[in-house]
């Protein structure tokens, strides 16, 4: 259940002061799970791995300025500002977000979009896909899902060999052919 979970727990449980817009990193701290009988929980990562900081790019640093911005603005309505302490994924102000809301909210918005219905979580899966495909090193793809070992990695995302074999096949001849061309 946990794993099941992580990617959505790290997403409600990161705060703006999480979020090193100079650095361009987003540094995972916490998760935050609705337990029943409990209501809302912020925890740490289980694992060392766990807690880690993800480089993210330009493009992700200006949506994120200006989803900040809007939750500014948003808060000043009600006479409050921002801080480093609020939730970025907030329903109002800064408050935490059940779980479960994102997770419906997920689920309307990929209807209303027309595409195949998937898990919230799958979108880490297509993450870690489209990474390994695109050949980036697969220690660097553990590293940014928290993974503990590369090779819990590796056995989750086997799937993708077939197509890294092909381009790999294809890389080596080209490299090949190069070689010989120059002899």
């Amino acid at each position: 259940m946990y794993l099941h979970l992580k990617w959505r727990g790290e997403l409600l449980g990161l705060k703006w002061g999480d979020i090193d817009f100079d650095n361009k990193r987003i540094y995972v701290k916490h998760s935050l799970y609705y337990i029943s009988g409990q209501g809302l929980v912020l925890q740490s990562p289980k694992t060392a791995s766990g807690k880690r900081n993800i480089s993210i790019t330009d493009d992700v640093i200006n949506e994120l300025q200006v989803y900040k911005l809007k939750k500014q603005e948003q808060l000043l309505k009600v006479g409050l500002k921002l801080t480093k302490d609020h939730f970025v994924v907030s329903p109002y102000g800064g408050e935490p977000l059940n779980p479960n809301t994102i997770h419906k909210q997920f689920l309307y918005d990929i209807k209303l979009a027309g595409v195949k219905r998937i898990r919230f979580h799958d979108l880490r899966h297509t993450h870690a896909t489209i990474m390994l495909e695109l050949g980036e090193n697969s220690k660097i793809v553990s590293e940014r899902l928290g993974h503990s070992n590369v090779s819990i990695t590796l056995d989750k995302y086997s799937h993708v060999t077939p197509n890294m074999q092909d381009s790999s096949a294809e890389h080596f001849a080209e490299a090949f052919r190069n070689i010989s061309s120059k002899q």
